[in-house]
């Protein structure tokens, strides 16, 4: 896949067919955008093409909000890839696109520069100035310009339209198994292993400690995690949190991996969140601590987790499926 930067980039000599939206999370409705507009590419001989936006434009439009970003732009690149998708476009998301009107975005980004053919979005996009643009009058701007438009209805699961403000509370009320059901992947945090205190290796339960770059971490707590390292993985235990035993303020992510005594120092690994076991809790003694690791390593042990699906694969009931663009 093709990562350009602007829409005035796109190659001159190409027609697309366009999907539009943050794609914060790729999430299931996300994903069915995204194989529509490969399955629309296809059928038609143009090129399938992801239009996005850094940074996001809540970040420009309401800077001092608390806003979480599910996943960085590299993740995103990188899931979107797995799709099939051949140009993701990054489109700057300045006071000259934010400022521009739904006519003149549609002329100017997606007739002129990437000459669109067909566009596909979610049932809610919004586009323009002030988000005045709706599908609706993206297609009647279509007729006008001459590309087609292609509304996807909203994706439900639980009872629930899926989209990445869900995912975001799911992930902060440490509910990452109904997360991952919504990704159709498991959030993932990862990072450098720097040192730390090494009390867990004092205690018999060496840890690795991580430099993690995501912006969102799970509730705090403890999880049954997998950890990958050099390609491979191996389950694990995680906690997301302060170390209240020993009196810690900040927040962190440590993971003890099961079976397992290389030195981890300097390396990458990537930590996959499949299950909450507990809450974070304070200690008396270390001895406690020590009883209570050796349940939660028992229990992560024995837990049965479901088959990780990898991007691209199918959702089993995507046949009925909508997507949002949230």
């Amino acid at each position: 896949m093709n990562v350009v930067n602007g829409s005035s980039a796109f190659p001159p000599q190409a027609t697309a067919s366009v999907t539009i939206g943050n794609f914060d999370g790729v999430h299931l409705g996300h994903q069915e955008l995204l194989r529509r507009t490969v399955a629309r590419a296809n059928a038609a001989g143009t090129t399938s093409v992801a239009l996005t936006f850094s940074p996001h434009p809540i970040r420009f439009f309401s800077p001092r909000a608390r806003f979480y970003e599910i996943t960085s732009l590299e993740e995103k690149a990188a899931l979107i890839a797995g799709f099939g998708i051949d140009t993701l476009v990054v489109e700057s998301f300045t006071g000259e696109v934010g400022c521009m009107w739904p006519s003149e975005f549609a002329r100017e980004i997606l007739v002129r520069r990437l000459r669109a053919r067909q566009v596909i979005v979610g049932y809610d996009f919004t586009f323009g100035r002030n988000r005045t643009g709706s599908p609706a009058m993206l297609g009647e701007i279509g007729r006008e310009l001459g590309f087609e438009v292609e509304v996807v209805p909203p994706l439900v699961r639980g009872g629930l339209i899926v989209s990445s403000t869900r995912i975001r509370e799911l992930l902060l009320a440490g509910r990452v198994r109904e997360a991952e059901e919504l990704m159709c992947r498991p959030y993932r945090v990862s990072g450098a292993v720097i040192a730390g205190a090494g009390r867990g290796r004092k205690l018999g339960y060496p840890t690795a400690n991580i430099q993690y770059a995501q912006e969102l971490l799970p509730l705090p707590g403890v999880y049954v995690v997998e950890v990958e390292v050099a390609g491979a993985r191996t389950r694990g235990v995680a906690n997301v949190g302060f170390n209240p035993t020993f009196g810690e303020n900040s927040l962190g992510v440590e993971v003890h991996l099961l079976d397992f005594d290389k030195d981890l120092y300097g390396q990458e690994i990537s930590v996959y969140f499949r299950d909450r076991i507990r809450d974070e809790r304070k200690f008396q003694r270390a001895e406690e601590l020590v009883r209570q690791i050796q349940m939660d390593v028992q229990y992560a042990r024995g837990m049965k987790l479901p088959p990780r699906r990898e991007a691209g694969g199918k959702e089993p009931d995507s046949a009925a499926a909508g997507g949002t663009v949230g």
